[in-house]
């Protein structure tokens, strides 16, 4: 929308005739958007909350208390054959992370300052003011509180020639000065470490083919680990008209805020973005649970170029941030309402997303994203009509909490299927990796299943699955990061599935991964040891990742 110079924009409240319970909403106007927004910028025909209940969208079957911090606990799972099924219900998915401080810590402003320590209040000494016996300027032997007058005074106790009152005095301030002088300095030293500004960032992150491979530590290193312990992590590409490459990486700093980290080839340096700062003055602040499941894609259907990435809230609801002009501004990023969906996830649940092409040349394409229901069952939602989810896997057919992947597969010339990957309950121990196909719906897929990886462990939080593909969309390779940091998964060489015991990450510091991810172009991204790590797959052999660089710090 535009807005004259001449009439400055303002906040209005009014009262939506078509709510019954006539809530007021906030009509948000907005200044120059030629600057990344403080304030999310309005879609045409998005809702006007991202959060709230107060949108005018009528909700179908909205589900109880979605917005207690406690989320909704699903009913007990639902196959006779899973046993312990609810084990996955009487304890939360993940712990609480700490508290967001103000400030920016990954701003181009100033390092954020840490609240003041707590100090316990002053008492009073606890020696009683006679225990001494009466003092000394009480009486005199006359009887007289003063010295008669031709006694000579005793003089006043001075220290270094200064009255006591007066040397400390300035005692004190000297010590302020001091005290202020050693904090601005261990400020300024904090400051140059860990700022989150594009100048850091684009002399000190090695990636994507910048810096040295073989020394991830040798710029930007720091002991102090950033990144959340239980911090998942996603990517995603696109390519411009141009044939520019661009990449962004998605996870949570210690702070539970959600950061995006971009690069692209044209710059060949990784940016930051804090998106849950940039959101944290707006009426409609972000809210991730910690640990959140994440889940990302691209558009590259020229000239319209946008990044989306999904998380949840406490409640178990998805939530999603999207950068609509990804192009030309890749600092701006607004809530992206769903129309008002609520898609509700098993508490714990992991997301997977991905951008679909139209069948022909004509239109946007579709943004879908598959997520496990509070009744067990795998349902992709899609932009088309994010209310109505679809069943893909039916509850009797996945593991409670599976973890998640999914991506496009050819039907001919045309890139308008895909391939969705789950886990199925074997035993009270072990699962199976399934890859399941759609074939313009949905229904019939458990006739369309292939089996990856029989007798894996049953998921668990740090368990995740990732997929990419390569030689136009024709190879495939279909990992799964288990507990105890082992990665396995399957090859698929264009007429036979290949399975892989085990991968070798080459060069690069020692790999303990914690959570995985993959983007179409066959890019590896996992967070190790306080470290976000990038590596590109050997398409030569697919059991190989070479090492390129770190991408955080």
């Amino acid at each position: 929308m535009s807005h004259s110079q001449e009439h400055p924009q303002y906040s209005t409240l009014e009262v939506s005739s078509g709510d019954p319970e006539t809530y007021q909403k906030e009509v948000v106007q907005y200044p120059d958007h030629s600057y990344p927004q403080a304030v999310p910028l309005e879609q045409a025909g998005a809702a006007q909350s991202f959060y709230s209940p107060e949108s005018t969208k009528e909700v179908v079957y909205p589900p109880q208390n979605i917005y207690q911090g406690g989320g909704v606990l699903p009913a007990a799972y639902k196959d006779p054959n899973y046993a312990g099924g609810a084990a996955y219900h009487n304890a939360a998915a993940y712990h609480n992370g700490g508290g967001y401080p103000n400030g920016a810590m990954y701003s181009n402003g100033a390092a954020s300052a840490y609240p003041n320590s707590a100090y316990p209040p002053s008492s009073t000494s606890p020696l009683d003011s006679t225990a001494y016996g009466p003092s000394p300027l009480s009486t005199t032997e006359n009887g007289s509180q003063y010295p008669h007058m031709n006694e000579k005074a005793v003089p006043a106790a001075t220290i270094c020639g200064l009255r006591k009152k007066t040397f400390f005095i300035i005692l004190g301030v000297a010590l302020v000065v001091l005290v202020a002088l050693i904090g601005g300095l261990a400020g300024g030293l904090a400051s140059k470490n860990h700022n989150g500004s594009d100048s850091a960032d684009a002399s000190g992150s090695s990636g994507s083919g910048s810096g040295d491979p073989k020394d991830p530590a040798s710029s930007n290193s720091t002991s102090e680990i950033l990144i959340l312990d239980n911090s998942k992590i996603t990517a995603s590409n696109w390519t411009d008209n141009n044939g520019v490459i661009h990449r962004t990486v998605f996870f949570q700093d210690k702070y539970n805020s959600i950061i995006a980290r971009r690069w692209d080839s044209k710059g060949n340096s990784w940016k930051t973005n804090n998106l849950t700062e940039l959101m944290s003055a707006t009426t409609t602040p972000l809210n991730p649970q910690p640990g959140t499941p994440l889940a990302c894609a691209s558009m590259d259907h020229s000239p319209t170029y946008e990044t989306h990435v999904w998380f949840t809230d406490p409640g178990n609801i998805i939530r999603s941030m999207a950068s609509f002009d990804a192009l030309n501004r890749p600092d701006s990023w607004d809530n992206d309402t769903l129309d008002g969906a609520v898609l509700q996830t098993w508490p714990g649940g992991q997301l997977a997303a991905m951008w679909q092409r139209t069948w022909g040349a004509d239109g946007n394409g579709t943004w879908i994203v598959a997520y496990q229901r509070p009744e067990g069952a795998i349902k992709t939602a899609n932009s088309s009509t994010w209310a109505t989810a679809t069943v893909a896997v039916e509850s009797k057919s996945v593991a409670a909490n599976s973890s998640l992947a999914i991506i496009p597969k050819l039907r001919g010339a045309w890139l308008d299927q895909l391939e969705l990957v789950s886990e199925r309950v074997n035993s009270d121990s072990t699962g199976t990796m399934r890859l399941t196909t759609y074939n313009d719906t949905w229904n019939g897929a458990d006739q369309r299943v292939t089996e990856l990886q029989t007798d894996i462990p049953l998921p668990a939080p740090s368990q995740q699955f990732a997929t990419t593909k390569w030689d136009s969309w024709n190879q495939a390779l279909y990992i799964g990061l288990l507990q105890g940091g082992k990665i396995q998964g399957n090859h698929w060489d264009g007429s036979k599935m290949n399975t892989i015991s085990s991968f070798q990450f080459n060069s690069g510091p020692d790999a303990n991964f914690t959570a995985i991810a993959m983007t179409p172009d066959a890019m590896f991204y996992g967070i190790s040891n306080g470290e976000v790590l990038e590596y590109s797959l050997d398409t030569s052999d697919p059991s190989k990742f070479n090492y390129v660089g770190r991408v955080f710090p």
